[in-house]
């Protein structure tokens, strides 16, 4: 029992230590670590390397931890939300699939029987005529490429940016204090 509560306070307090901040340098430079203090310099990082660095505040352009952002340049902070609004299109896609099979399966049969019945009574010319397999495999070949195309379009997220309010820091002896003007 001792052993499943330690199991658990682990897997819950060990992700947010190893929190990692990725900071967006005003030149495109990025530096993954842990942002640990403000100072009047700026910010104090300790990188995944183990190196600490200062980066001045005014370099920076945007810091991600986790799905929250502080857009320096903008002067706001807001989270990026990953969401699917498109899922519904799931059913079409399964839909389709399933017609662009049963297409394929008619251009399998009635492709067999044209070539049948051309073999039987030797009328070449006619048999084209009345083939109807191209016209099930071009059904088929679309259905399948609408279905391929539905499903991308079901699972591909979008990202929406739920503001919180403008970025104003201010550096303590202890640590960071961040306040939110509404």
């Amino acid at each position: 029992m001792k052993k499943m509560v330690y199991a658990i306070l682990l897997i819950a307090f060990v992700p947010n230590s190893f929190a990692l901040d990725l900071i967006i340098l005003k030149n495109g430079q990025q530096y993954r670590g842990q942002v640990t203090k403000i100072v009047e310099k700026g910010f104090v990082i300790k990188t995944n390397e183990g190196n600490v660095v200062v980066i001045p505040k005014t370099n920076i352009s945007k810091i991600f931890r986790d799905n929250k952002v502080l857009d320096f340049e903008a002067g706001e902070s807001y989270y990026l939300e990953k969401k699917r609004p498109f899922l519904p299109f799931i059913v079409l896609s399964v839909a389709t699939g399933a017609y662009a099979v049963n297409k394929y399966k008619d251009y399998q049969d009635n492709s067999k029987k044209s070539k049948k019945e051309t073999v039987d009574t030797g009328q070449s010319d006619l048999q084209n005529f009345k083939d109807q397999s191209k016209k099930d495999l071009a059904w088929s070949i679309g259905s399948g490429l609408f279905c391929l195309g539905s499903l991308y379009v079901a699972f591909k997220p979008i990202e929406v940016k739920v503001p919180i309010g403008k970025i104003n820091l201010s550096a303590l002896p202890n640590g960071v204090m961040l306040s939110l003007q509404f």
